[in-house]
């Protein structure tokens, strides 16, 4: 059987790495969270240059010199696993490529994938669900998206996919309503 590409995305807090866990260790795929393999270096890098290395929603720095180099870094790492036969499941946001419907394809070529089933899987939340969990988990990179909300939630929140070639799941991920 050929390995297959889960991409899950949706927005900071929507619960994409509980989903890409569950669903790695279902399909017994190697698990590839973007910031967990090039975080570290992005906040150094960002630190470095004068910026600040929590805030990359607000940072063209970010965006146009490090973002690119994060997902490159990310499927590039995604082939070699796939050429070992290995599925993977990349756990990250993807927004800036969403807009851009040959991405995966382009990506696929560039990284030199070999024939694989793609899967997005679509994490969704509800707004007022999504800002209760960023401010509970309270980490330090959540805090530009909490002081920018109507902001971020216009940018992030709703934004559509449109990849082609791939094969959409949506995840519905607001907690069961309690009905006393």
């Amino acid at each position: 059987m050929s390995p297959q590409v889960f991409i899950v995305i949706g927005p900071a807090g929507s619960g994409k790495t509980t989903i890409a866990q569950q669903t790695a260790e279902k399909h017994q795929a190697a698990y590839l969270d973007k910031d967990r393999v090039s975080g570290r270096f992005v906040e150094f890098a960002l630190s470095v240059t004068g910026h600040d290395p929590t805030d990359r929603e607000s940072s063209d720095y970010y965006r146009n010199n490090l973002l690119p180099l994060e997902y490159e870094t990310l499927m590039d790492v995604a082939g070699v696993n796939l050429h070992l036969g290995r599925s993977v499941v990349l756990d990250a946001p993807f927004g800036s490529y969403f807009g851009d419907p040959d991405y995966l394809t382009r990506a696929a070529k560039n990284f030199h994938w070999p024939p694989s089933a793609i899967t997005v899987i679509r994490v969704r939340v509800p707004e007022d669900v999504l800002r209760s969990r960023l401010i509970h988990r309270g980490l330090e990179r959540d805090q530009w998206k909490l002081a920018h909300w109507d902001e971020y939630w216009s940018l992030h929140g709703r934004l559509e996919c449109t990849w082609s070639g791939v094969e959409y799941q949506d995840f519905d991920n607001e907690p069961p309503l309690h009905v006393p």
